[in-house]
């Protein structure tokens, strides 16, 4: 699951990027005397949501396999899984 780890991590790391930068903007004026930050909060936003939007498609296809059993490689493919659940034995490999 490392996988799992790494987009988990950047999304914690966007969810402090955003939080820090905006506190950052927030007290910058007060504790530099009227000092603007160089960043508007739309930019802050942007490269946090940046983060996730890298990193989630990872984290979505894990959980969209184990949760919820959806292959997103075979609906991309254009293959579909059937079960068997007649009960009957499976054919022998070589068809004859």
């Amino acid at each position: 699951m490392k996988a799992k780890k790494i987009s988990l991590g950047a999304i914690i790391l966007a969810c402090v990027w955003i939080g820090v930068l905006s506190l950052l903007k927030g007290f910058t004026p007060i504790i530099w005397a009227g000092k603007i930050f160089g960043l508007s909060i739309t930019e802050i936003l942007t490269t946090g949501a940046a983060f996730v939007i890298v990193c989630t498609p990872i984290y979505r296809s894990i959980w969209l396999d184990k949760k919820l059993g959806i292959k997103n490689d075979a609906a991309a493919d254009g293959e579909t899984e059937t079960r068997d659940t007649s009960g009957a034995p499976a054919a022998p490999a070589g068809g004859v």
